[in-house]
């Protein structure tokens, strides 16, 4: 081969292997913007993960917090008081990846105070960058995601909404997450405690709990497994099969259509053993007893015999 040939197969050789670098280079890239991409949707599910718990927390102690808060000064949630209810697992850490840590401050509404609304804020640890901030904010699927630039200001996913951290007595820095509980989601989350649910929900028994009386209205209560009870107080009739008591049964009067089985005595204070018609009294085992057939003479059951050790 000629020098001057060897020359340009070197240089080819040199622009493919240049060309091989770029492509390398920009593949490493973007599988490293990949790869953040995925890491900030899992930080976004922590976080609202934490800000759904915060909102059946806020749902669950609407009045305590109405008692405890103001509309300048918050109640505070942590995730410890999360873990100790049951509304976040024990395993949930108390920081995310960055080592920030995330609260709600909970106010009333300054229009109408009888109203709560709430902020979810990170604070403390290293800052997100500003593509990590806005990706995750329109990831939070709990409320309205926002994040924080100036240390100052919540700024809502695709600047959506902007509201000072001062409203809700909360601090933080630039390079974190915030994440908004309005007063209509937390509405939402008081009413969902005061439904009965119909259907068994996991971790959520008190859905399932009634916490007051309840007036059926004169309507009925149909196809029953079982009642437990302390007490039933009924003002009409009591229908059934069998009836076992461990205690004591009282009332005005009974009427039973067969039979009545005592395993003791049956004892009258001040009443009479009334029979009616051509009965009395029976001992079973030994077939005598007392009856009346007339209204003139009492009889022996079986024309038994009469003893008695005295007169």
């Amino acid at each position: 081969m000629k020098k001057y040939d060897r020359g340009w197969a070197s240089l080819e050789i040199g622009a493919a292997l240049l060309i091989v670098m770029i492509i390398v280079a920009w593949g490493a890239g973007i599988w490293q913007d990949y790869l953040k991409t995925k890491g900030w949707q899992a930080e976004a599910r922590l976080v609202s993960n934490w800000a759904s718990a915060a909102r059946s927390y806020i749902g669950k102690n609407y009045t305590t917090l109405q008692a405890s808060s103001t509309t300048t000064t918050p109640a505070v949630i942590t995730t410890t008081m999360l873990k100790n209810t049951g509304f976040l697992s024990s395993g949930f850490t108390e920081t995310n990846s960055e080592g920030q840590r995330l609260q709600a401050y909970v106010v009333r509404n300054t229009q109408n105070p009888e109203l709560l609304q709430a902020m979810v804020v990170s604070s403390g640890g290293t800052p997100y960058p500003v593509k990590a901030l806005i990706q995750m904010a329109k990831d939070i699927t709990t409320g309205l995601g926002g994040y924080i630039q100036d240390g100052k200001t919540a700024t809502g996913a695709l600047r959506s909404w902007s509201v000072a951290l001062s409203n809700y007595g909360a601090k933080s820095g630039n390079g974190h997450i915030a994440v908004l509980l309005s007063t209509d989601e937390l509405s939402g989350a008081a009413e969902d405690t005061d439904r009965l649910y119909r259907f068994q929900v996991n971790g959520r028994p008190d859905l399932n709990k009634m916490h007051t009386a309840i007036d059926m209205g004169s309507n009925n209560l149909n196809n029953i497994g079982a009642v437990n009870a302390q007490t039933g107080n009924f003002s009409g009739n009591v229908n059934g099969v069998n009836g076992t008591f461990s205690g004591q049964v009282k009332g005005n009067s009974g009427n039973f259509d067969v039979n009545v089985t005592a395993g003791g005595d049956i004892r009258s204070n001040n009443g009479w053993l009334i029979t009616r018609n051509s009965k009395g009294w029976l001992n079973e085992t030994h077939g005598g007893g007392f009856y009346m057939s007339d209204g003139s003479w009492v009889r022996s059951v079986n024309n038994k015999g009469i003893y008695t050790g005295g007169q």
